[in-house]
C-alpha cells in the first residue's frame, strides 16, 4: 500500500468515527437497566461453567448472579487491555506528526477506548456486579506489554483481545436474556471496535513488511503467549469464591467442559484466520493456542 493509499484509509476511518461514535456518559445508554434482577450479565452459553453439572446444580437466580459476576471479570479485562493499549501506543507516537491521518486516528481511538472503559464500569455497576483483583503475574505482563513488546506485537495483542470480545459481544447484544446495560454497551463496542480492528490489522501488516523470517516467528510467539494470558485472565478464582463456590470443583468443571472450549475456539476463529494469512501462525504458536483452547 502506498503512502497515499494509507492516508486515504485513515481518512476513511476518521470519517467513520465522525458518523458512528457514541458518548458513554449519555444516561440513555443504560435505560431499562434499573430494577432488573432477572437478566443475565452475558449470554449464559458464554459462561465457562455452562452445560456442566455445577451449572445445572445452580438455581436460576444463582445462574444469573454467576453470569453477572463473570461478565464483570470479562469487562474488567477489556478495560485493562484498553488501558495497556493506550499507554503502549501513545509512548510510541510521542514524536509523531499530530497532523498525520494515522496519528489523528490513533488519538480518536484512544478517546473511544476511554469512553469504552467508562461505559463498562457503568454497565458493571448497573447490574450490581463488581471487579476483582488480578494476580500479580498480570502486572508483570502489563509492564512487558507497555515497554518491551515490538510495535507489531502490541497491535497483534490488541487485535487478539478485540477479535475475541467482538465475537462474544455480537452474541450478547442480540440476546434478550442479557441485561439491557450489557446489550447496549456491547452494541456500541462492536460498532466502534470494527474500525479499531481495521486500524490494528493495517499497522500489523505495515510493521511486518520487509521484516526477517526470524522476526516474524518471534512476533508470532509473543502474540500467542500474550493471547494465552488474555484467555486465561477471563477466569478468576475470586469470582467463584465470592459467590460461595468451591474453586477446586469449579476449576475441574471448567477444565473438563467441552462446551467452554468450543465457544472459545469459535471466539478465536477470526483472529486465527488473520494470523494465518499474515504468516503469524507457525508450529510453536499453534501449540500455545491449542493449550489455550483457542485452536
Amino acid at each position: 500500500m502506498t503512502s497515499a493509499d494509507s492516508d486515504a484509509l485513515f481518512e476513511d476511518l476518521l470519517s467513520s468515527a465522525a458518523r458512528l461514535s457514541f458518548d458513554a456518559r449519555d444516561p440513555a445508554i443504560f435505560a431499562g437497566a434499573e430494577h432488573d434482577d432477572r437478566s443475565h450479565g452475558m449470554s449464559p452459553r458464554w459462561s465457562p461453567l455452562y452445560d456442566t453439572a455445577a451449572w445445572r446444580a445452580l438455581p436460576p437466580a444463582q445462574q444469573v448472579l454467576l453470569t453477572r459476576a463473570e461478565v464483570a471479570q470479562f469487562l474488567g479485562i477489556a478495560i485493562w487491555l484498553e488501558l495497556l493499549l493506550q499507554s503502549a501506543l501513545l509512548r510510541r507516537h510521542v514524536d509523531a506528526d499530530p497532523a498525520r491521518p494515522d496519528t489523528r486516528f490513533l488519538l480518536h481511538e484512544c478517546a473511544d477506548e476511554n469512553m469504552h472503559s467508562l461505559m463498562f464500569v457503568n454497565a458493571v455497576a448497573g447490574i450490581g456486579a463488581r471487579f476483582h483483583r488480578r494476580d500479580f503475574s498480570f502486572t508483570v505482563f502489563g509492564w512487558l506489554f507497555r515497554y518491551v513488546a515490538w510495535r507489531e506485537a502490541v497491535y497483534g495483542l490488541v487485535l487478539a483481545g478485540e477479535e475475541i470480545f467482538d465475537v462474544m459481544q455480537r452474541d450478547w447484544m442480540a440476546d434478550p436474556e442479557v441485561a439491557a446495560a450489557v446489550r447496549q454497551t456491547s452494541y456500541i463496542h462492536v460498532v466502534e471496535e470494527s474500525r479499531h480492528m481495521q486500524f490494528a490489522r493495517r499497522n500489523i501488516r505495515d510493521q511486518l513488511a520487509g521484516r526477517s523470517r526470524l522476526r516474524r516467528r518471534v512476533c508470532a510467539l509473543i502474540i500467542a503467549i500474550g493471547t494465552h494470558v488474555i484467555g486465561k485472565s477471563l477466569i478468576n478464582r475470586r469470582v467463584y469464591e465470592d459467590l460461595g463456590l468451591d474453586w477446586r470443583s469449579v476449576r475441574r468443571a471448567i477444565d473438563g467442559n467441552e462446551h467452554h472450549r468450543m465457544m472459545f475456539r469459535r471466539a478465536a476463529e477470526p483472529l486465527m484466520d488473520f494470523l494465518s494469512r499474515e504468516e503469524l501462525l507457525d508450529r510453536g504458536s499453534r501449540w500455545i493456542y491449542r493449550k489455550s483452547n483457542l485452536l
